[in-house]
């Protein structure tokens, strides 16, 4: 009877340590870029497509909704999607995708904004292929107008005809608790 006692205290007491106040939502940054992706590329390895660039819209988002660096303690990828722009092209090809951002200074240095695996793409996807946020602050890489971006793509067929994509996607800015 008090080892239950203990292990119930022990529960609630690991309980009310994960329970945290939730940042506030400051603002949204709407961005997209198009990408061309050529034909004959391989289903082994993963393809990388640098993007260079690519507006933010941080600053004026920062103005318009009465804000300064400061109130802004973190900038994480919410949803995207990834779309053709040729109507009736299939993606059933494509396994698996992510974005990354990447330094300036060092373009090997990068973060992930955006993801999406192979299982949670399914067969039959014609058009677009929804896109997962991911967790990864990235506010340190918005200090300039545009950013650098990398699509990482791999295949799980090969691609009868270029891709002309575009993928569109929306990053959220987080204040302090």
């Amino acid at each position: 009877m008090n080892y239950r006692h203990y292990i119930l205290g022990l529960i609630i007491c690991l309980s009310s340590f994960s329970c945290r106040k939730q940042q506030p939502e400051l603002f949204e940054i709407d961005m997209f870029f198009d990408i061309n992706i050529p034909v004959g590329l391989n289903t082994i390895e993963d393809h990388f497509f640098i993007i260079e660039d690519v507006p933010n819209f941080y600053a004026a988002q920062l103005s318009v909704n009465g804000f300064v660096e400061a109130d802004v303690d973190r900038i994480l990828g919410a949803t995207g999607v990834f779309t053709t722009r040729v109507s009736g092209l299939n993606l059933d090809i494509i396994a698996d995708m992510g974005i990354h951002v990447l330094d300036k200074e060092d373009p090997s240095i990068r973060k992930e904004l955006l993801y999406v695996f192979g299982d949670q793409i399914p067969f039959g996807t014609k058009t677009e292929i929804p896109l997962i946020g991911s967790i990864v602050n990235v506010k340190d890489y918005f200090n300039e107008e545009t950013v650098d971006l990398e699509l990482k793509i791999n295949f799980r067929g090969f691609a009868t005809e270029q891709i002309d994509g575009r993928v569109q996607f929306k990053l959220i800015a987080y204040g302090d608790e």
